[in-house]
């Protein structure tokens, strides 16, 4: 009597193998207007999963594609340009600007412009957008964490005039809040700084100030506040409330 039912089920990596037997049998005679939802950060092509998925679902690879053919769009302005950016470079200004394709964007356009050299390191990068940004997405989430809401609003408006657009910012401290997750995921099961850079991808300048951070967060907090943080996207892509204002309640309640 309910018609169609939507199920979703979040880090899916965690079901064991040998737990996807049911829903297999389910699949092959699956009930009209039922649908799943599955997310996982990483899955091995060799998962129950992304078998079932083949044969009878469909695969989204959100911050692979999505960020994969936007930074293609990104070298291929720099080339125009006759520029290139290091690999290093290119991984400080990810880090810099909260992995925001939009603000990486402003960004190149300040290299391009004022850059000399055909090739730009790190060093390039981290002093252009020292001058060029008055804050960063990590000062956001350490004023968060120190109390200080007149500074977190100061920069979430910084950021909101830069970019004219709330959804980046809302990208930017989901961006963070879910990296001190994964961060949180990962220590629990011993302290292996190795693994937290290479998977977060976490630079060597970054990793003390990142690893207080975690630590002044609980994990039930950083759940509680990206479950927060989704409300809000939903409510204001719905039209349900004031963008900025709801934002600013946001950051007020944290």
């Amino acid at each position: 009597m309910g018609g169609a039912q939507l199920f979703w089920i979040s880090r899916a990596e965690e079901i064991k193998k040998g737990d996807w037997a049911a829903f297999e049998t389910y699949c092959a005679r699956p009930l009209d207007q039922n649908y799943f939802i599955f997310e996982a950060d990483e899955l091995s092509d060799a998962h129950p999963l992304l078998k079932l998925v083949a044969r009878s679902g469909k695969r989204m690879d959100f911050e692979g594609q999505n960020t994969k053919s936007g930074m293609e769009v990104l070298r291929a302005k720099l080339r125009s340009a006759g520029k290139k950016l290091t690999p290093d470079a290119w991984e400080a200004l990810e880090e810099r600007l909260g992995g925001s394709l939009k603000l990486m964007d402003l960004a190149l356009d300040q290299l391009v412009l004022y850059s000399e050299r055909s090739e730009i390191d790190e060093t390039q990068v981290r002093d252009l957008t020292k001058a060029f940004l008055h804050y960063e997405p990590f000062d956001l989430t350490d004023a968060l964490i120190r109390g200080d809401i007149s500074e977190a609003l100061k920069i979430f408006n910084f950021f909101y005039e830069l970019s004219d657009d709330l959804t980046q910012i809302t990208g930017l401290i989901h961006w963070q809040l879910k990296r001190i997750w994964q961060a949180k995921q990962i220590l629990a099961h011993g302290p292996n700084q190795a693994e937290l850079a290479k998977t977060l991808r976490i630079p060597p300048f970054r990793m003390a100030p990142f690893l207080k951070q975690v630590e002044r967060f609980e994990i039930k907090r950083v759940e509680r506040l990206l479950h927060l943080l989704w409300q809000f996207d939903w409510d204001a892509k719905r039209g349900a409330v004031n963008e900025r204002a709801a934002m600013e309640t946001f950051l007020a309640k944290i």
